[in-house]
């Protein structure tokens, strides 16, 4: 809606476009109105080349009435997305901004990558991820307890700055291994904040672990964690899957790793 933006976004391009040694091209236009020149644009490209929209990256930090006519529209196109990122640029909080996210769930869906971004929520602020996305990251996850937990169906899940405790999250390490919940989880982080956690959350049958092969597994997608101490391996009840668990202290806090082979 301005130079400024504009500029921003430019430049956020052009170093996404150096680290990720991409060929992307970008098209910043200024305009009062970017909501009804983009979807002209689109309106024009749709005829042309016979395409739809399959990613999106929506930002929260305007009001209402904005939001939901892009909302509308997106879901217009397309109610399920391959991948979406929701963010609050600002960082503010908004007293629409919960009610709006609620608004996005109930209209798209996604099956692919789903990243929440908000970093901020009111108090008393609940809300359940519909669907199954592929990867599933939460930047602020305090809104997930362990019902909702439960309800998460991902193959890959990250919950930053949860608010599950240690033993809920040992209710949950019990759940899968009695194959109650979570048939089809592949890796999972949460945030945790006590650095005595893994004694409480391992309380179960176990093994400790230092097979490379685990060690490097951690190393790869999507953690992508370089395991600094000790792996705990637990055994699903039907003997099909294992799961592997590490806690350790990064840049953004502690949390835990696991994935399951």
């Amino acid at each position: 809606m301005n130079e400024s933006h504009a500029s921003r976004y430019k430049c956020v391009n052009q170093l996404a476009r150096i680290h990720f040694k991409t060929d992307t091209e970008l098209i910043i236009k200024v305009s009062e109105k970017p909501l009804k020149e983009i979807i002209k644009w689109f309106d024009y490209a749709r005829e042309v080349l016979n395409c739809k929209i399959d990613d999106v990256s929506l930002d929260l930090g305007y009001p209402s009435s904005e939001n939901r006519e892009t909302i509308d529209w997106i879901a217009a196109q397309n109610k399920t997305m391959n991948n979406m990122e929701i963010l609050n640029d600002l960082g503010e909080s908004y007293d629409h901004l919960n009610e709006d996210l609620k608004y996005i769930m109930k209209r798209i869906h996604v099956s692919g990558r789903f990243n929440l971004e908000i970093e901020k929520y009111k108090d008393d602020f609940r809300m359940e991820i519909p669907g199954k996305p592929a990867y599933l990251c939460i930047l602020n996850a305090q809104f997930i307890d362990y019902e909702q937990l439960l309800k998460l169906k991902s193959p890959v899940i990250i919950l930053q700055n949860s608010i599950l405790t240690s033993q809920e999250i040992n209710q949950f390490l019990r759940s899968w291994i009695s194959c109650e919940t979570h048939f089809e989880l592949e890796a999972i982080e949460i945030s945790v904040s006590d650095p005595d956690a893994m004694i409480e959350i391992i309380d179960l049958p176990h093994e400790k672990t230092n097979d490379p092969k685990i060690v490097k597994a951690f190393g790869g997608y999507p953690h992508y964690h370089q395991v600094k101490n000790e792996i705990f391996t637990i055994k699903r009840s039907d003997g099909k899957k294992r799961a592997s668990v590490n806690i350790d202290r990064l840049w953004y806090g502690r949390s835990l790793f696991l994935i399951v082979h």
